[in-house]
């Protein structure tokens, strides 16, 4: 019996059929149910959905055999698998290629073969959906058409598992990297925080004279350089550690019972030295007496107000205005902070939220890290609220916290 030859792109043909990640799966019914039904329409013995590896026939799905593979020298699939069209053997016993096959020469041989071939996305055959009988029979152009059509079924599946496949693959990966990816924060959080708060401690230690004075007036000032960059660097580590474990699903929520009111008050008395450092008028309207509880995480939602008006200082004018205004509808608080300030220009605003992206002129730009309204939108969207963000240039901006409404 002479063995069929390697199709001419068999390392291709291979490494295609591999992709699919299917070879020694278990039994699955979509294919079980596709090699059945063909079985009953042709009215045939059997039939196989055959992929042919390197050394073997694998059966993905049979009925009518009891094997789950054969050697790849015995398949009629490795002749099925050098052509696009369909294999067809009408009578086993009189063709050459079959004929001393010992699938055929047995006492109970078989007699006939069709076999289509699955033509992948790549354009390589990487088996066959076949059906076969222990006796010939005619197989006319109707019924062939028909196999092609359950052939493009098989595929169908086939390209299916591979999606799900890759689907999987890609959601392992991405786990393996958040994982990877928290593991380094937790060093670096360790590793950048500590000296840093030391740095940050002896520099306070200087700019006090805690020991008596420095002598040079400029050592005083320098002190005060190496403690306000400390500050800032501190801060983008904690922004960027924020944002990772949000991102990674590590940031739990805590929800209280809150009265706006008390939570705004809070946070602009820690921003009223900085406001009015820049002559900025920053009130609380009285519409914020009339909001019902809110159902939030206390230092979330501090977190966010406390980003929203600290923009709004930054990049006030000095003698502006800034307003911390509440509102309600059907079924959301809202929590608004507006300015007079210059604007944002259309082009920045739809990029507002994206992690390091920064704002208005480049001499602002370095009084952030570009993650607080990224940090801010993504601690919204844990509430099942969002951020809005509309701006007039030219006239103000006014920044808004959307929080559904929960009956207390």
């Amino acid at each position: 019996m002479p063995p069929a030859p390697l199709p001419p792109d068999e390392a291709a043909r291979l490494a295609d059929l591999r992709s699919f990640a299917i070879l020694d799966t278990p039994y699955d019914p979509r294919f079980d149910r596709l090699v059945q039904l063909a079985a009953r329409v042709f009215g045939t013995q059997g039939a196989v959905v055959t992929l042919l590896d390197a050394d073997r026939l694998w059966f993905k799905a049979h009925i009518g055999i009891a094997d789950r593979e054969m050697p790849r020298e015995l398949g009629f699939c490795s002749w099925a698998v050098l052509s696009d069209e369909l294999c067809v053997a009408e009578d086993l016993q009189a063709d050459a290629r079959f004929s001393d096959n010992p699938l055929v020469t047995a006492s109970d041989g078989l007699r006939f073969y069709a076999g289509a071939p699955l033509i992948s996305r790549d354009g390589h055959c990487i088996g066959t959906l076949a059906i076969f009988d222990s006796v010939a029979r005619r197989f006319d152009a109707a019924q062939r058409a028909h196999l092609k059509e359950f052939a493009g079924l098989v595929l169908d599946a086939l390209e299916l598992h591979r999606s799900l496949a890759e689907t999987e693959t890609a959601r392992e990966e991405a786990m393996l990297a958040s994982r990877s990816k928290g593991e380094f924060l937790a060093f670096m959080s360790h590793e950048l925080r500590t000296p840093l708060n030391a740095v940050i401690g002896f520099a306070e230690m200087l700019e006090s004279e805690a020991y008596g004075p420095l002598g040079d007036s400029h050592y005083k000032e320098y002190a005060g350089l190496i403690h306000q960059a400390g500050q800032h660097l501190l801060e983008v580590i904690n922004s960027i550690l924020d944002l990772s474990r949000i991102e990674a699903g590590k940031m739990t929520l805590t929800l209280d019972r809150l009265k706006v009111v008390d939570e705004a008050d809070a946070v602009i008395s820690l921003l009223l030295t900085q406001a009015r450092q820049k002559e900025l008028s920053l009130v609380m309207d009285a519409s914020l007496h009339a909001l019902p509880v809110l159902h939030a995480d206390r230092s979330a939602f501090r977190q966010v107000l406390l980003n929203l008006i600290s923009n709004a200082i930054k990049f006030t004018r000095p003698e502006g205005r800034i307003v911390v205004t509440g509102a309600t509808d059907a079924d959301s608080i809202r929590i608004s902070v507006g300015d007079d300030g210059p604007g944002i220009a259309p082009a920045d605003l739809v990029r507002l939220g994206e992690a390091f992206y920064q704002a208005g002129p480049k001499n602002q730009r370095r009084q952030g890290s570009g993650l607080g309204l990224a940090i801010s939108h993504r601690l919204m969207a844990l509430h099942g609220g969002r951020l809005n963000i509309a701006s007039d240039l030219g006239r103000g901006t006014t920044a808004t916290m959307v929080f559904p409404l929960k009956q207390s």
